[in-house]
């Protein structure tokens, strides 16, 4: 029965993925061999002030405008090996801005992103290089009106995490490079977190952002995207800004309900940057781990209890598979019985001297034997 509810709960899982298809991805990176991870998440956005171009505080949106993101996303990511891991994932997106003459709506599949990481060294702390392409479904038309709910070009961002488990608490940090198509301008996201672990709570706080190293080249100018932002965003920069820089924050706890079941729940505030959007964001996201090694793994081996009984046996009865030829080569007393073996060892004989023989005494010997037999011989001629 427990089979059926996982094959179930995958089957249901992956046709969900069909209609909402976004990883939240995880700033610290673990690796277990041959599990794959299905996730659902949220994220909303809201945001009521710009930050300028001069950079430092935010200043509000005219005339009480806002604008307000809801980003849908499920993801996968499978770990074939326990040093890299593939994933991927789509998001469905609704944007709304507020302006004094209308409010506008945007709700489509906005995304979808394939990636790969891999833990490149291990010794005193990981490294972690990661790679996603990511697909846009929508690209902005200046001349549309058309609430904007993503940024609607290819990217490509990479990124290399550090990161270091020290027990309780766990450190990491990332630099990376963003491609960006259509003409604007490259960045380099980085990052910086901290994670306690606490039995099945995780509680962590995170700081990061983006930026920009490079001018925008697309054909319309400042002037005009900020014109066309004023109309359809009510004025938020949230997407389409002219070399945006942004610095953002964010609080989350993990709680790990099952060894198959996480849920999280997170939420943060931007601090500061340029031609960006300010405001706050609340989400969280539910996910299902499974461990594609239950159906084929070994049972652990247990070691044999020692018996408090000798065993006399010879070790060649142990191998019955073996012919009796192969039995008698292999035999072997069991001499660990607890009984001193030295006992049993014949004790050594000290050889025999031999007496030296002396030539004269051997010469006496001869001679009286000769003499006797010639008394002998003379006596029986007498005798005749």
């Amino acid at each position: 029965m427990a089979n059926n509810l996982q094959r179930g709960a995958i089957a249901f899982l992956s046709i969900f993925s069909v209609s909402l298809s976004a990883l939240a991805l995880d700033n610290y990176k673990e690796f277990r061999r041959d599990r794959w991870d299905f996730e659902a998440s949220v994220n909303y956005f809201y945001s009521e002030a710009n930050y300028p171009s001069s950079g430092g505080g935010s200043q509000n949106l005219p005339s009480g405008n806002s604008y307000s993101l809801l980003d849908s996303s499920f993801g996968t990511r499978y770990t074939p090996k326990r040093n890299w891991s593939v994933f991927g994932w789509g998001t469905v997106s609704n944007a709304e801005s507020k302006d004094s003459v209308a409010t506008r709506a945007n709700s489509s599949l906005s995304e979808a992103a394939v990636g790969f990481d891999f833990l490149m060294y291990s010794d005193a702390f990981q490294l972690i290089p990661e790679i996603i392409a990511v697909m846009p479904f929508e690209e902005v038309d200046p001349a549309s009106d058309t609430v904007l709910n993503s940024e609607g070009v290819f990217e490509v961002r990479s990124r290399l995490i550090a990161q270091k488990d020290f027990g309780t608490l766990r450190g990491y940090g990332w630099l990376g490079f963003n491609f960006r198509g259509g003409g604007r301008s490259f960045l380099m996201p980085w990052g910086v977190g901290v994670q306690f672990k606490m039995n099945r709570l995780r509680l962590g706080g995170e700081l990061f952002g983006y930026q920009s190293v490079s001018d925008d080249t697309t054909d319309v100018n400042a002037a005009l995207r900020t014109s066309y932002i004023s109309g359809v965003n009510a004025g938020s920069m949230k997407f389409y800004g002219v070399k945006p820089n942004l610095m953002d924050s964010q609080v989350y706890a993990t709680w790990l309900m099952t060894p198959k079941w996480t849920l999280q729940v997170n939420g943060g505030t931007t601090l500061t940057g340029s031609n960006a959007a300010a405001g706050f964001h609340v989400g969280g996201f539910l996910r299902y781990s499974f461990d594609m090694s239950e159906g084929y793994s070994e049972p652990e081996y247990v070691a044999p209890v020692a018996s408090p009984v000798p065993n006399y046996r010879s070790n060649m009865y142990e191998e019955s598979e073996l012919s009796s030829q192969q039995k008698v080569r292999r035999f072997q007393e069991q001499l660990d019985d607890g009984v001193d073996q030295n006992l049993f060892k014949p004790r050594p004989t000290k050889p025999k001297k031999r007496k030296r023989v002396n030539q004269d005494q051997l010469q006496q010997e001869l001679d009286n034997t000769e003499f006797q037999i010639e008394l002998k011989s003379n006596k029986k001629q007498r005798g005749r």
